[in-house]
């Protein structure tokens, strides 16, 4: 069963599932990023964005003005690689 973004909205709102603002209402952009992050199979990616000025702590998303770098298998993973590579080609199929 292939669900889209949409219809995995309505599952969660129809279940009454919070996000993690504690809000019954997802936003499908919301829902998109999730499918894309690396973090629920253990991986991460250091360095996305960065303190641009440590006085006011104010982030700034890194656009190569720092070196990333990528750590698989960092931590317990929520859901299987296989999973989560079959969802991004669907995805990419929806694109083409």
């Amino acid at each position: 069963m292939v669900w889209g973004v949409r219809k995995i909205k309505k599952y969660l709102e129809e279940n009454k599932i919070k996000t993690v603002t504690g809000k019954y209402e997802w936003s499908t952009s919301t829902i998109d990023r999730i499918l894309d992050n690396e973090k629920y199979v253990g991986d991460v990616i250091m360095q996305k964005s960065f303190t641009e000025n440590s006085l006011t702590g104010k982030r700034k998303k890194n656009n190569g003005e720092l070196d990333m770098y990528f750590i698989e298998n960092n931590h317990e993973p929520i859901i299987s690689r296989d999973i989560f590579e079959r969802v991004k080609l669907k995805k990419r199929k929806i694109l083409l």
